[in-house]
C-alpha cells in the first residue's frame, strides 16, 4: 500500500508539473492579481503554460527515450538528467518570455523566470551529484509562497500548510522507493525552497 501511494505521489507531483500547478494556484487562488484577468485570458494562460511546460517537454523526453539518450522516464542516474533538464530550462525560459508580453501581473512571468533559474541550478548540480528533482520542485513551490507572503503581505496559509505536508509525504515517497538517499532529499528541498524564497523576497 505504501509503495503504491509513493508511486502515485511521484507521478502526480513530478517536478515537470510543478510550474503548471503554481500557475493554477496563482489564477484560482483569489489573489488580487487574478481578479482583473478576464476568464478567456485565464484559460489562455493555462493552455499556454500547459503546452510549453508540460506537453512539449514530455514529448521531447519521450523522443530521448526512443533514441536511447535516456533509459527510463524515472531518470535514475544523474547523467540521464542532463538532457531533460536542459530541455525544461529552455521551455521554461520561453514561457517566461511569452508571459512577460502578456498584459498581466509580472508575478505570472517572474515565477517562470524563477523556475528557469532553479532548473539551471539543478542541471549544474547534476553534473556533480544526484539530487532529488521532486524535492527541488516542491521546495521551490513552498519558497515561492513564503516569498510572496512576506513580500506582498498575502495570507497564503491555506496553500503553505498543504504544500509543507505534501513535501513531507513526497520526501517519504522518494525514500520509500529507494530513488534517493536522505541527503539527496533534504538538499533538494533546501535548494528549491531557498532559491525561490530569495528570488521572491526581493521582488
Amino acid at each position: 500500500m505504501e509503495d503504491r501511494i509513493a508511486r502515485v505521489l511521484t507521478i502526480l507531483f513530478h517536478p515537470l508539473f510543478i510550474p503548471f500547478y503554481i500557475l493554477l494556484v496563482l489564477i484560482f487562488g483569489n489573489f488580487y492579481h487574478s481578479f482583473i484577468l478576464p476568464e478567456k485570458a485565464k484559460y489562455l494562460l493555462i493552455g499556454l503554460v500547459f503546452l510549453t511546460t508540460v506537453l512539449f517537454p514530455l514529448l521531447i523526453v519521450f523522443l530521448f527515450y526512443r533514441v536511447k539518450l535516456i533509459k527510463s522516464f524515472q531518470l535514475f542516474s544523474k547523467e540521464e538528467r542532463i538532457y531533460p533538464l536542459l530541455v525544461a530550462a529552455v521551455f521554461y525560459y520561453l514561457t517566461y518570455y511569452l508571459l512577460k508580453r502578456f498584459p498581466v501581473s509580472f508575478i505570472f512571468s517572474y515565477y517562470m523566470l524563477g523556475s528557469t533559474f532553479l532548473t539551471i541550478c539543478a542541471l549544474i548540480i547534476s553534473f556533480y551529484r544526484k539530487i532529488s528533482l521532486h524535492m527541488i520542485g516542491i521546495g521551490g513551490m513552498i519558497g515561492l509562497f513564503m516569498g510572496l507572503s512576506m513580500n506582498l503581505g498575502l495570507d497564503l496559509t491555506w496553500f503553505l500548510v498543504p504544500a509543507i505536508l505534501l513535501a513531507g509525504m513526497l520526501g517519504f515517497a522518494r525514500l520509500k522507493s529507494n530513488s534517493h538517499k536522505p541527503s539527496e532529499v533534504y538538499s533538494g528541498f533546501l535548494v528549491g525552497a531557498g532559491i525561490l524564497f530569495l528570488l521572491f523576497i526581493f521582488l
